[in-house]
């Protein structure tokens, strides 16, 4: 089963949850139409992932998303066969302000779509068909139909509501894992402020990373770094 198993695990960053109750994240596997979803505890039972896959592909080429409760949203792609370095990639976005508890999510049956709100509150809508991306609440999303290493992930988002940190993509492993990798926040107005992900990523001697900032402390970095800058906090 194709399921984001141990080759995405391999590229989320194991990041820590503030005051993260496993309680709240029971495993369970669901499914409805062409998609399945699986919640899941990380392996350090420090947040929760809930991962979106269309168990009806039967190859090794295909697009997953997951979402976790430090406000990521990653673009999971396998184009065949092969090495991890040369035949898996991954696109990260992050959504702030994070206003909401957890992730939810709604198998909406007259309309054939799967929704997920996550940490931000944006509520992305999946064709219960074929598992792609179609709309999402907040923002424009743009996905595209071919799998292939030359898209950057295939999900391009813009014009949201909010802040957005696009981390870009990578082969092989997550693009937040590069330290000195170049990153880009965009503001409501389209306003754009780059870092460095070791601006904004702790990151352990074995590789893992978390996010340095919460909201408020994300914001003063930002707008002190682009005066500009505007990050919305409620």
């Amino acid at each position: 089963m194709k399921i984001l198993c141990s080759i995405l695990l391999t590229l989320i960053p194991m990041s820590s949850f503030a005051a993260f109750d496993p309680a709240t994240c029971p495993d369970k596997v669901e499914r409805n139409g062409s998609i399945q979803i699986q919640q899941t505890v990380s392996g350090d039972n420090n947040g929760c992932f809930l991962s979106v896959h269309n168990f009806k592909q039967d190859t090794m080429v295909y697009r997953d998303f997951l979402f976790t409760t430090e406000g990521e949203f990653m673009v999971f792609n396998s184009f065949g066969n092969g090495p991890e370095d040369q035949f898996t990639g991954a696109r990260e976005y992050y959504m702030f302000p994070r206003t909401s508890q957890g992730i939810t999510y709604k198998w909406n049956e007259e309309t054939r779509h799967l929704d997920v709100t996550d940490m931000s509150g944006t509520v992305y809508s999946f064709d219960y068909e074929d598992g792609s991306l179609t709309s999402m609440t907040k923002a424009q999303v743009k996905s595209a139909t071919d799998v292939v290493d030359t898209n950057k992930g295939g999900v391009e988002i813009t014009k949201f509501q909010g802040v957005l940190l696009d981390i870009g993509f990578a082969k092989g492993h997550a693009p937040s894992a590069v330290h000195d990798g170049i990153v880009t926040f965009t503001d409501a107005s389209g306003q754009t402020c780059k870092a460095k992900n070791s601006d904004i990523f702790s990151y352990t001697a074995d590789g893992d990373n978390t996010l340095k900032f919460t909201d408020k402390a994300l914001a003063a970095f930002l707008v002190k770094k682009c005066p500009k800058f505007k990050f919305p906090l409620q």
